[in-house]
């Protein structure tokens, strides 16, 4: 039995049933997984090489928190699965604290897929930041490489804040307590001796509606646009994003291997008519070494190849490619490997497992 909650995963899939109908997908089923549509297992006939299990396994995407991509994206994962390989699997998608939560469930054997930006990744294998507890998180392997996401700090045009160093003495929203990027800004904020009043920890939605409640001054997220939770925002409010200078990009290039100096797109969003200075990282599609190699093979191939059906979700997923997949900084699962070789991708050694043979 998960420890989990499954309702907020029946309104996901559910929602998301009538989008992918669009793209030939068939509609949710009314158990909390999204239906089958189909009787047989799709993704080539290459699938139909992997014996199918006696019943389908009943698996677990852990996504984020309601507003977040995280959130329609997991959503999407487990409809494409469930759509193509119905003999196989039966995923819902959970909702969860976001990037470092979904490390934890992984980990202790309480979803097989999750969505997770490389920053998490970068602090798991290393077990040193607060989140971990020490834990080196040994288990947890790429699956795919889903979008870029790019650092955006938006607050009030009215505000006053134009620069981060403004961010002294205000109350800033870092999304769920425990994120990467919550102990990657909280660092940054001690190195860069700017102190604010308040970290607000919540999820994407309520940390948007506490900006324009006037709860808090400012937000910071990193995030793919349009961002469903900044969109609601801006569409009754004028909002002000906020960019690095060079030293405070910089510092990020300089103290993190996964962040690449990048700028939220231009027009983006209704108050950036311009790029704004930043850094971006990749969110992944990740597993565990507990899944095997022919059902994380599977799982991917179906992926790839029904890509439109993750583009119907949410335009982000147009990164998600199998080439992409050479983003990740910790090593592939056996089964990603095969794939990606069996289309003619090489893959470097530092991305093959330990456990990968030929």
């Amino acid at each position: 039995m998960k420890k989990m909650k499954k309702a907020m995963s029946i309104l996901i899939t559910l929602s998301l049933a009538a989008g992918l109908a669009a793209c030939g997908g068939g509609p949710a089923s009314e158990t909390g997984s999204t239906a089958a549509a189909s009787s047989t297992a799709g993704g080539g006939s290459e699938s139909s090489a992997v014996a199918p299990p006696s019943s389908p396994h009943k698996y677990s995407v852990a996504a984020g928190s309601v507003g977040g991509t995280f959130y329609l994206i997991g959503g999407g994962i487990a409809q494409v699965i469930n759509k193509q390989l119905p003999a196989y699997f039966m995923f819902t998608s959970e909702t969860t604290g976001g990037g470092t939560a979904n490390m934890e469930l992984l980990q202790g054997g309480d979803a097989e897929l999750g969505i997770v930006n490389t920053s998490s990744l970068y602090e798991a294998l290393r077990g040193e930041a607060e989140w971990t507890n020490g834990q080196i998180y040994d288990k947890v392997r790429g699956a795919a490489a889903l979008y870029p996401t790019y650092f955006t700090c938006y607050t009030m045009e009215s505000s006053g804040i134009k620069t981060l160093s403004d961010l002294n003495g205000k109350k800033v929203g870092l999304g769920s307590k425990g994120m990467s990027m919550d102990s990657v800004l909280r660092q940054f904020f001690d190195d860069m001796g700017i102190v604010p009043a308040q970290i607000h920890n919540d999820g994407h939605a309520a940390t948007a509606t506490a900006l324009g409640d006037g709860v808090i001054d400012a937000a910071i997220t990193f995030s793919y646009p349009p961002f469903a939770a900044i969109n609601e925002l801006e569409s009754t409010n004028s909002l002000r994003f906020v960019g690095m200078t060079d030293e405070e990009q910089k510092y990020f290039l300089d103290k993190y291997d996964f962040y690449k100096a990048d700028a939220l797109p231009a027009n983006a969003y209704k108050g950036n008519p311009e790029s704004v200075k930043g850094v971006s990282e990749w969110s992944t599609l990740v597993t565990t070494t507990e899944v095997s190699a022919d059902e994380v093979y599977i799982i991917v191939k179906a992926l790839y190849e029904n890509q439109a059906d993750l583009i119907a979700v949410h335009k982000s997923a147009e990164n998600t490619t199998a080439e992409n997949a050479l983003k990740f900084n910790v090593p592939l699962h056996a089964g990603v490997v095969r794939y990606l070789k069996e289309v003619g991708i090489d893959v470097p050694a530092e991305l093959v497992p330990a456990e990968y043979s030929e």
